[in-house]
């Protein structure tokens, strides 16, 4: 007699809908390598995410900092999503089913129960982001990325199974309960860039259902054969309202407007104007000025360096003038390995396969890293035809309309010339023009702090890597510190007037039940001694 391996007496079923509260980027695969990173398409060419990508993020965060076999809540995630021990027998499939999520513009299914309105590639956007060499300041050779991705506020149809056995059914219940107050709550993070900016997933509760099938009995197996609307249907308010399980991050929310026009310059140069603003769809009919998360990471990243450098005396490694490119690469590799409380921070790139220790025998800690930043948007929204009149010919009067239009929105045209230093005349070939924004107000910048990948060692609590976390938060207070004070300018041509910010407010929400606290208020706090005995034993090991 055969053995069934996947029995299955009932099944819950969730339907619904993930909006995404940023861009998006899950690779696919692309053809030229000199090209911007594609988004995922399937064998019919319509943009999605596998489920593959969604079943590991879902994995992750209804079990954080577990692995296969990681002790008893690793085996639960285990049996849940299935697992494989490498060169043993051992291992199951997961009880979870995740479909394809295609990705659509609207909340809108067609007469079959497919999604209706695919989105439009023509929507996509590219994205570049570029290194910064320590020493120098500029472009870090061969580390300029592009990737495409998906705007925000797109959509992804959300399906999944969860294949529960009496015997595991009030469990699976319970796991699909407190997956849903996650995904409700918008903790989901998904595909590239996690971390700086990309990728924030929400469920859209009062568009899903959640149904229960049972078939051990001829009416539960009827039901089932009915199709979307068959079995039990889960009343909302019974997971609606479950609480999404407590994490252990630290919220910091910086409230500010500029002092002088802030942006980030696009990639893509105006037809009219040179350096013109970046810009992102909120909609598919408006698009905002966006300071990107890798850029505002970045600024973190390089004042945290500039933070410890100074104080422990430690010059960035450089490259040295014959060089070659490999060789300067991996230069800046060093530059970016070379301080383990950034390091914690904003993460570093992982020794190559198979090794697990680093040049001194120590284990190695690198890997994502603990602080994610969040795109900021412009308040200000503009139509996108407007937008687009940017990148288009001027009229035939010599004049562009977009650029007229678009001081309703506060963008004013700036031209610059750079100056002959022997004639004291206009240099030849050297007028530019900017698309700068006046009077635009901003979105607070929010960052998110993981607690608990700070504080510990490989997913076991350690207390030296406990006492490094302490070290490392210091050291982001600290830079927080400088960016209230309006020491930290932001975005592009900030040697040259711009980037300059005025903070109102930092607010850092600890994990409940602390209330949230001002910066201020929280460094004149005990708390803060704590950190800075911390900070001081990490430098030069002697705690004050």
């Amino acid at each position: 007699m055969p053995v069934a391996t996947r029995p299955m007496t009932s099944r819950l079923r969730v339907r619904g809908w993930l909006r995404a509260l940023s861009p998006l980027h899950v690779g696919g695969v692309g053809q030229d390598p000199n090209a911007a990173l594609p988004v995922a398409v399937d064998g019919r060419g319509r943009l999605y995410v596998p489920g593959t990508s969604l079943a590991g993020a879902m994995r992750a965060l209804l079990h954080p900092g577990t692995g296969h076999g990681d002790g008893p809540t690793g085996d639960e995630a285990n049996q849940l999503w299935g697992f494989t021990e490498s060169g043993t027998q051992n291992g199951t499939v997961s009880r979870i089913l995740t479909r394809d999520a295609l990705i659509t513009s609207r909340t809108r299914l067609d007469t079959g129960g497919e999604p209706a309105d695919l989105l439009d590639p023509a929507r996509l956007e590219a994205r570049y982001s570029v290194g910064i060499d320590r020493r120098g300041g500029v472009a870090a050779h061969g580390f300029l990325h592009a990737r495409v991705i998906v705007p925000k506020g797109s959509y992804l149809r959300f399906e999944l199974d969860v294949n529960a056995t009496d015997r595991t059914l009030d469990a699976d219940r319970r796991h699909l309960r407190r997956l849903l107050a996650l995904l409700a709550d918008g903790q989901l993070r998904l595909g590239a860039a996690k971390t700086r900016g990309l990728g924030h997933l929400a469920l859209l509760v009062d568009q899903t259902d959640v149904r229960e099938q049972d078939f051990t009995s001829a009416s539960g197996l009827l039901a089932a054969l009915e199709g979307a609307d068959g079995g039990m249907l889960w009343p909302r308010k019974e997971w609606k309202d479950e609480p999404a399980p407590a994490r252990q991050t630290l919220t910091v929310r910086i409230d500010w407007a500029p002092a002088a026009p802030v942006m980030v310059r696009s990639a893509a140069d105006g037809f009219t104007v040179a350096a013109v603003p970046l810009a992102s769809a909120t909609r598919p009919d408006q698009v905002a000025l966006v300071l990107p998360g890798t850029a505002l990471k970045g600024v973190l990243r390089s004042h945290t360096e500039r933070i410890e450098r100074t104080v422990r005396g430690i010059d960035a490694p450089a490259a040295a003038p014959d060089d070659n490119d490999a060789e300067r690469s991996a230069a800046f590799r060093r530059q970016l390995d070379q301080l383990p409380a950034v390091r914690a921070l904003f993460g570093a790139a992982p020794l190559s396969i198979g090794r697990q220790k680093d040049k001194d025998g120590k284990d190695d800690d690198r890997g994502i890293g603990a602080v994610t930043v969040d795109d900021c948007f412009a308040k200000q929204k503009i139509p996108a035809q407007v937008w687009a009149g940017v990148y288009e010919p001027e009229d035939d009067t010599g004049t562009s309309p977009a650029i007229t239009a678009l001081r309703e929105h506060h963008l004013e045209r700036a031209d610059h010339v750079a100056i002959d230093r022997w004639t004291g005349g206009a240099a030849d070939g050297r007028l530019y023009s900017v698309l700068e924004p006046h009077g635009v107000t901003w979105e607070p910048i929010e960052l998110t702090v993981d607690l608990h990948r700070l504080y510990s060692c490989g997913g076991r609590d350690c207390e030296t890597e406990r006492e490094r976390g302490k070290a490392a938060l210091a050291l982001l207070l600290l830079a927080l510190r400088d960016i209230k004070a309006g020491r930290v300018p932001i975005g592009y041509a900030t040697n040259r007037g711009m980037g300059d910010i005025s903070v109102r407010a930092i607010t850092l929400a600890f994990p409940q039940p602390e209330e949230p606290v001002e910066l201020d208020t929280f460094l004149a706090g005990q708390r803060a001694k704590e950190l800075t005995t911390a900070w001081c034993t990490y430098i030069d090991g002697t705690p004050i």
